[in-house]
């Protein structure tokens, strides 16, 4: 990975072209980031939208787009599909599962949002016609149709009501995945814990509301709430699991 992200950068560098990776997680995200900051540049990193768990590393820096808006430049696309559901639920995993079936790969493709009656898939514009041709999703028929049509779903979640000892990062992880302490410490020293899409190595970092911690294996999660201290001394949390 940074090898990869080593070369785009030298690329854009040279010919004044942006160039893009491909879709990136979060811990490929942390590692793009270390790579172009070695590199003295700052990439962009978008996903379709504002707040996208997977993203695509862009590098603009003297080249002719710098200063265009980020929305025209990026190689991404959005495809809505719209669905009528008769007691049969649609969930991410459906149609992720439909994506790859096209032949693509996980890299193509981007975010998934879903609501009662549509899903907004995000992908590469090389991926487009092949989501585009999806006309079953799970046991549903779908509709697709280029662009985001309508409102952009809302991300799914379940809140959990949690205490802890403290908000340092290993305490969150134990509470959010339901883990020992050990473990929790284990996960965040072996970079398998993201903290707002940046990989943290630190076991003892402060948490703030509002910080989403992704920890692989387990899921994505954020600190929704902090309510305040129990009678005895622990630190009452609100922990939005998403689904």
């Amino acid at each position: 990975m940074s090898a990869h992200i080593s070369d785009l950068l030298a690329i854009s560098r040279k010919t004044g072209v942006p160039r893009f990776s491909r879709f990136l997680n979060e811990r490929e995200r942390a590692v793009a980031a270390e790579t172009a900051r070695a590199n003295k540049a700052n990439p962009i990193f978008y996903g379709g939208y504002d707040g996208a768990a997977r993203t695509v590393c862009g590098f603009f820096e003297g080249t002719y787009a710098e200063e265009l808006p980020k929305e025209e430049l990026f190689p991404l696309c959005a495809v809505t599909f719209s669905f009528k559901l008769h007691g049969v639920e649609l969930t991410h995993r459906d149609f992720l599962g439909a994506a790859l079936g096209t032949g693509l790969k996980r890299s193509a493709v981007g975010d998934i949002l879903i609501a009662e009656d549509h899903a907004v898939v995000f992908c590469l514009d090389t991926a487009e016609e092949l989501i585009l041709g999806l006309e079953k999703v799970g046991r549903a028929g779908v509709l697709p149709v280029r662009g985001i049509a309508g409102e952009l779903p809302a991300a799914k979640f379940e809140a959990l009501d949690k205490t802890v000892s403290s908000l340092r990062l290993d305490c969150i992880v134990g509470a959010c995945a339901n883990i020992s302490r050990d473990k929790s410490a284990s996960l965040i020293k072996s970079g398998q814990v993201s903290a707002d899409f940046s990989v943290c190595f630190s076991v003892s970092s402060i948490l703030k509301e509002g910080t989403v911690v992704s920890v692989r294996g387990y899921g994505r999660f954020k600190l929704s709430k902090i309510v305040g201290e129990t009678k005895k001394g622990r630190i009452h949390v609100v922990i939005e699991r998403f689904l």
